[in-house]
């Protein structure tokens, strides 16, 4: 029985019917799921009081799927938080000979799916960002696709060679359906930098026009024994520059007591952080910066 809890634990408190029958009897489960399991689909089971979460109602989907099934598509971008329009129902992937109707899930089949394109992220079987991103092309019209590659890599998430690999892949198997791979292409070849946030685009040329030295974009940094990046540095002046997107630093709590602690971290070790937000305007961004670097050389 503590093998049973041990798997359920593992799977975000969920456990299927198969899974539990190969480690209890048929009457030790059904005495357990009546004191401790609520059903979520079928044959598959929730430990009670085990929080419901996002990544847990899509578990619930992947494992009623059977084995050899992952989150795919819009789906698995929402898992990485990827730059993808949310899914209307769970996407569920599964290879061709097999059928799956699953309320609330839409299954997509695929006559071959290769082991680095699947692998498992906070506990989900998942599609790996390379190929989440080319599957969900339909969903990213014009310069969308660039701006989800961009901000995947600058989150280190994916390279564009693993991208570029995925792409391939897909668009050598037209008979697949994947034909829609190839507008993929150009972005691709477009391999600039993408700093660490979208508005860092902006900062070098607006340091550069007001005649101030360049910053190091991405500048690593041990933090609490942990490596760390900044968005843009003067190491020689401990002077650094952060973009603070709303969404990302003020909505999701996890980023937002991450970035405090960091910033804590940081000013112990003696760095002076410049913050700006999309109401920062350049005037005010070049003027932070000169009186920084001024103020450490004094």
């Amino acid at each position: 029985m503590r093998v049973m809890w041990e798997l359920a634990r593992h799977q975000l408190g969920l456990i299927t019917t198969a899974q539990a029958n190969q480690l209890v009897t048929r009457r030790e489960f059904e005495r357990i799921a009546a004191k401790s399991l609520r059903p979520m689909r079928r044959g598959v089971w929730a430990v009670a009081g085990a929080p419901e979460t996002y990544q847990q109602v899509v578990l619930s989907a992947v494992l009623a799927a059977g084995d050899f099934a992952w989150s795919a598509e819009r789906t698995a971008a929402r898992i990485y938080g990827l730059r993808v329009p949310p899914p209307d129902e769970i996407d569920v992937l599964t290879l061709t000979n097999r059928r799956i109707r699953i309320e609330g899930v839409r299954q997509h089949r695929c006559r071959s799916i290769r082991i680095d394109d699947v692998t498992e992220f906070r506990r989900v079987p998942v599609t790996t960002v390379p190929r989440t991103l080319v599957d969900c092309l339909p969903w990213l019209p014009g310069p969308m696709f660039k701006l989800a590659v961009d901000d995947a890599r600058r989150r280190r998430l994916t390279t564009y060679e693993e991208v570029a690999e995925a792409h391939a892949f897909l668009d050598r198997g037209r008979r697949t359906g994947r034909h829609l791979v190839v507008p993929a292409r150009p972005v691709l070849l477009d391999r600039h930098d993408p700093g660490g946030s979208d508005r860092e685009l902006d900062v070098l040329g607006i340091l550069q026009r007001a005649g101030l030295p360049l910053p190091v974009q991405q500048h690593p940094v041990l933090v609490a024994g942990r490596r760390r990046y900044l968005d843009y540095a003067y190491p020689d002046a401990l002077v650094y520059l952060e973009w603070d997107g709303f969404a990302e630093h003020g909505l999701i709590r996890s980023t937002f007591d991450d970035d405090r602690e960091r910033g804590a971290e940081l000013a112990l070790l003696g760095w002076l952080g410049l913050h700006f937000t999309s109401n920062t305007t350049e005037r005010d961004l070049v003027s932070r910066v000169e009186r920084a670097l001024a103020t450490r050389a004094a």
